[in-house]
């Protein structure tokens, strides 16, 4: 029996992941949205096979994406995935009890607890702090934000209460460090770009204090010290993308200075 409820992913070459998470939801999901950037693999065939409807979207940062496949959904409720989340079937469980009945119109989302997932039990990345996050919510009461260039692709509730649903988000966030690197490239750029838009100023006591205390939070705070040397390997490609963020920023406000200095010249 399909539960009254909406599952969006938004993807881009993601034929590596995205089946799993497909896998946990297409049985019992009313309905499967899938916003598409550009796919070049198998990744809306594959979407396709599952039951999922894909749109193409050109790419317009996380919160935008996200914010627009949400808009393509019919039901109120969704569920917002990544096409690296696989939910525990303790999650699904809960989820189909929780439908069962009518949800009380007070509850405007439920959080669950998100969990890095090790991409093989002999792999040394194992260890990462985990976090409760709003995946699960009512549009009519709760919306991301679609800002352009933002990466900001969390549900800001404006009315009702929101509740813990037990069961994990198993984060398969990584299959190299080449693939976090070429991640973190795209990352940096697009919120170098929302800073750099929004007119943020970036000091430089900031840009030089900036990647040794995110190394420092992710290697400690996030316990990556745990997971030896490929921990130590994470925290510094982790935050250098921080790093970079504030770095390309500042280019970008240079270089727009140097070319209104060029014009008055001219």
């Amino acid at each position: 029996m399909k539960l009254p409820l909406s599952v969006y992913y938004i993807t881009l070459n993601e034929e590596e992941r995205l089946p799993e998470s497909l896998e946990k939801v297409k049985d019992w999901a009313d309905e499967i949205i899938v916003v598409d950037s550009g796919s070049t693999d198998r990744t809306c065939e594959l979407a396709v096979a599952a039951g999922a409807r894909v749109v193409y979207r050109e790419w317009e940062g996380f919160a935008s994406q996200k914010a627009y496949a949400a808009s393509l959904c019919a039901n109120d409720w969704v569920l917002d995935l990544d096409a690296d989340e696989v939910l525990s079937d303790t999650l699904v469980r809960n989820i189909k009890q929780l439908f069962s009945k009518p949800i009380s119109p007070d509850i405007a989302g439920y959080r669950m607890r998100w969990v890095l997932s090790s991409p093989n039990p002999r792999h040394p990345f194992r260890h990462d702090k985990s976090k409760k996050i709003l995946r699960l919510y009512n549009r009519k009461q709760a919306a991301i934000h679609a800002e352009k260039h933002s990466n900001d692709d969390r549900p800001r509730v404006h009315t009702g209460s929101v509740l813990e649903l037990k069961g994990d988000v198993l984060h398969r966030t990584l299959i190299s460090l080449e693939q976090m690197e070429r991640k973190y490239i795209q990352l940096s750029s697009e919120q170098a770009r929302f800073l750099y838009e929004k007119g943020r100023r970036i000091s430089t006591p900031r840009l030089m204090v900036e990647f040794p205390l995110k190394f420092l939070k992710y290697y400690l705070i996030h316990r990556q010290v745990l997971n030896g040397w490929f921990g130590f390997s994470v925290s510094v490609v982790a935050a250098n993308r921080n790093f970079m963020r504030l770095a390309k920023a500042r280019e970008l406000q240079m270089l727009e200075g140097i070319s209104r200095c060029g014009g008055k010249e001219r």
